[in-house]
């Protein structure tokens, strides 16, 4: 199992510069933070939805499909109950179920799972290395842009890594196949020793290796990808302005938040 979200396709959204990806995501997740209404977040979560059909990337979202189901219900569990609209009485006693709580829990799990869905797009149609140079093409130092994308490198590889050390606990019979919950919990505690040794580690060569390589000295830096911005680019940008433009004309128009 590969610890990259990245997926070598051949689509038009792997070949977007990665500045205008990155420019598309802002602008995407400025529009859905402003809203509320499910109704009105809906519409950004097809179209991402519609992204990564194009983009070939229905894999990552089997791998994530927990969290596709865990977030929203979550949330709407969680603001059901403790969301009151402004007078809006309370059903029993402290807390209890609302109309405007069940649209507000509907409106903020649609939201996560949409930012979920934009990470899926970003992670799957742009390499590391990309983010890395659009970072610098932002004004960003190196070292800045490289500690950004630095995480999207050890995250998985710690999740993999947690993988291998419970497999290999399996293997050599210290533990059985959890069933529930509260097993499965249990059985994360032996492994964080092992993952944090692990890290502590990695952290030491990849340190040694960036100043065998020169991380650290002075000078102007080259890149290992190029990519040129064309007519698709212009198009998605175009379509990236609209995006909270719409949101925040849906807001004016009283239609984008609950209860106000």
């Amino acid at each position: 199992m590969t610890s990259s979200l990245f997926l070598e396709r051949a689509t038009v959204v792997h070949r977007l510069h990665p500045l205008t990806k990155l420019a598309a995501a802002a602008a995407v997740f400025v529009a859905v933070f402003s809203l509320e209404h499910p109704l009105a977040i809906a519409p950004y979560t097809v179209a991402l939805l519609g992204a990564v059909a194009l983009a070939r990337a229905t894999p990552n979202l089997a791998r994530l499909r927990l969290l596709l189901l865990a977030i929203p219900l979550g949330a709407l569990a969680l603001w059901t109950f403790f969301y009151r609209a402004p007078g809006e009485p309370f059903s029993f006693g402290a807390f209890g179920p609302s109309r405007a709580g069940l649209v507000f829990g509907l409106g903020m799990g649609l939201k996560l799972s949409t930012f979920l869905l934009l990470n899926v797009v970003l992670l799957s149609t742009t390499r590391v290395e990309e983010l890395t140079m659009a970072f610098s093409r932002l004004g960003l130092p190196y070292r800045a842009g490289f500690a950004l994308t630095l995480a999207l490198r050890l995250v998985p590889l710690f999740a993999e890594s947690a993988a291998a050390v419970v497999q290999a606990r399996r293997l050599r019979s210290l533990g059985v196949e959890p069933r529930g919950a509260l097993a499965k919990l249990r059985e994360t505690a032996p492994v964080i020793l092992p993952v944090f040794m692990g890290a502590l580690r990695r952290a030491d060569r990849m340190a040694i290796a960036l100043d065998m390589r020169g991380f650290a000295l002075p000078g102007p830096r080259t890149e290992l990808v190029e990519r040129r911005a064309g007519a698709a680019d212009v198009v998605v940008l175009l379509l990236a302005l609209g995006a909270p433009a719409a949101a925040w004309a849906v807001r004016a128009a009283g239609l984008g938040l609950v209860g106000r």
